[in-house]
């Protein structure tokens, strides 16, 4: 009776820590990247891979918007993609990401591999004058290069 009740608890052990291993296994792994666009300001992205491939799920850049009137605004944007199946795909290293609403238009391509990447970004906002007048302000044609920093 002994030998058949230490063979169940083994079996039942040997289940339990293969259940929790296949989870550990499918989460994403993340990898940051940061850098430089080319107005001097800094650009990261976070990177997941899973089983489905590689997704860009974060992507945060500062940037200076020139606005009609010539005034600047200086600016730090941010989007968060939550899981990576909902995220910009890395496709044979490329993606893209194009996000317009009435508050902003903007528009990311590039590559990334695994050690750095490169790419284009172009972003443009409503804005008022000091007279209340509506005016458009963007950060015309940016190009950026990133490299990886660390796993997270």
């Amino acid at each position: 009776m002994r030998k058949r009740s230490a063979v169940g608890i083994a079996i039942l052990a040997c289940l339990l820590i293969l259940t929790v291993a296949v989870p550990a296994h499918a989460a994403p792994r993340l990898r940051l990247y940061r850098g430089e666009t080319s107005q001097g300001e800094h650009i990261k992205f976070i990177v997941a891979k899973t089983d489905a491939g590689r997704f860009v799920v974060e992507l945060d850049i500062q940037v200076i918007f020139t606005c009609e009137d010539a005034t600047t605004q200086d600016w730090a944007i941010g989007w968060g993609f939550g899981p990576p199946r909902s995220a910009p795909p890395i496709t044979d290293g490329a993606f893209s990401y194009d996000d317009v609403s009435p508050q902003m238009a903007a528009h990311f391509a590039g590559q990334l591999g695994m050690l750095s990447g490169e790419g284009t970004a172009s972003i443009a906002q409503p804005s008022l004058t000091a007279d209340e007048q509506a005016q458009l302000c963007t950060t015309g044609d940016l190009t950026w290069t990133v490299k990886f920093v660390r796993r997270l």
